[in-house]
């Protein structure tokens, strides 16, 4: 299992686990006519990741990529000593065998000389709430936000960068 920078020739791989991964977890959530359009858009998509390639960090395993990380500038109005994780996702084939907290660590060690905290958020009824919550993320509040005329609820988790003294 090797955690690595993600680099250009990744995004197509990056794109498709994201929408496998967007049907999957979200099928009971978002209205299926939402998920179908997310092939539509898989061409945009790609071109859209390779021109932000450097906030994504990938897992490879025998030479696959199987999961990714984007992460950046918190977008939550928090102060400038927050980053924010914006997607986690890693191919349900190989999920629960410690991908996400390996990206996890990965990330906030990239992100430790310049931030003091991470903030990610995931829908409340996302099973991923349970693993944030085993990596020690501290609920700290809700958001909203609408996706065709639907209200959304997401719960707000807070991670301490251990930075090295």
């Amino acid at each position: 299992m090797i955690i690595r920078k993600a680099i250009k020739k990744d995004a197509i791989t990056i794109v498709n686990i994201n929408i496998n991964e967007w049907k999957n977890t979200y099928k009971n959530i978002f209205k299926d006519d939402f998920l179908n359009t997310l092939e539509d858009k898989r061409l945009e998509s790609i071109e859209k990741c390779k021109n932000k390639i450097s906030d994504y960090i990938v897992c490879e395993i025998d030479n696959s990529v199987v999961g990714f990380l984007r992460y950046g500038p918190n977008r939550k109005k928090y102060s400038n000593n927050y980053a924010e994780v914006y997607a986690l996702y890693i191919d349900s084939k190989y999920q629960r065998i410690g991908i996400g907290r390996k990206l996890l660590k990965y990330c906030f060690n990239l992100l430790k000389n310049n931030y003091d905290y991470v903030l990610i958020s995931t829908l409340k009824h996302n099973p991923a709430n349970l693993f944030y919550k085993r990596c020690k993320g501290k609920l700290i509040d809700t958001c909203y936000f609408k996706l065709d005329d639907n209200k959304y609820e997401e719960n707000i988790y807070l991670f301490e960068i251990c930075k090295d003294k």
